[in-house]
């Protein structure tokens, strides 16, 4: 009677050296799946932002919250989860072991991932604001360059300057200061991008180089040619403009 055999040693080791091979192949294509589907969540995540900042302001004859440091009780009435809040590549924050770009920050009774542009207020409110540089309204022509929510490494807002330095490495970023705010947003979260609804409520990835070519207050595009674009640090110098 004929008896069949079992793999020998040597057909085991192929059959795994094998695997492993095709494992190595395929993980980063599956890493980088995974990384493309957390930056169509967040996208989906500011589209909704842009419609809580539609809803309020239609509710407020078009004009924006006095002060950004209270928005979440402005707009806790036009959004309902709390997961909102988060982009999904952020959602550890500072304290349990996260570190920028890949954490969340304490935003009241929750934690959020995302910023809003302090200029957008009704008043000027942060340090060195003047009021002639304010949004105050919806009712902005060009809404297609002016920020209104985005990821973010820190607090729930951020007041970028033309003369802002960018992050001197990737995940360069100091909590507290009212200088060189740029580096809230200017954040390595998307693989040199971040995402981010604009005025006039369209979502889009926009490469950290190109973050200084946006309108972030009335006056920015004269400040910017006076200031002059910042010199790209190494890390920075072959991301996508």
């Amino acid at each position: 009677m004929y008896k069949s055999k079992g793999f020998t040693l040597i057909e085991l080791l192929v059959v795994i050296a094998i695997i492993a091979v095709l494992m190595s192949i395929l993980m980063p294509a599956l890493d980088k799946v995974k990384q493309q589907v957390k930056t169509v969540i967040c996208q989906s995540n500011l589209r909704q932002w842009g419609l809580v900042m539609k809803y309020y302001t239609d509710d407020n004859k078009g004009r924006f919250f006095a002060d950004i440091g209270l928005s979440r009780s402005y707009l806790k009435e036009f959004y309902k989860d709390d997961k909102l809040l988060l982009c999904p590549s952020a959602v550890r924050s500072y304290e349990e072991g996260a570190w920028c770009p890949f954490a969340s920050h304490h935003y009241y009774d929750g934690l959020s991932s995302y910023g809003h542009n302090t200029w957008l207020c009704s008043e000027a409110v942060a340090n060195r604001q003047t009021d002639d540089k304010m949004w105050k309204s919806m009712q902005i022509r060009g809404g297609y360059r002016i920020p209104m929510v985005f990821d973010c490494a820190g607090y729930q807002n951020a007041s970028p300057w033309p003369e802002d330095e960018p992050p001197q490495y990737d995940g360069d970023f100091i909590q507290g200061t009212s200088f060189d705010e740029m580096r809230y947003v200017c954040i390595n979260r998307h693989n040199g991008y971040i995402n981010m609804v604009f005025m006039d409520y369209s979502v889009k990835k926009v490469g950290l180089k190109e973050l200084w070519g946006l309108k972030w207050h009335r006056k920015w595009d004269e400040e910017l040619a006076q200031a002059g674009l910042p010199v790209w640090p190494e890390w920075m110098e072959n991301l996508p403009h």
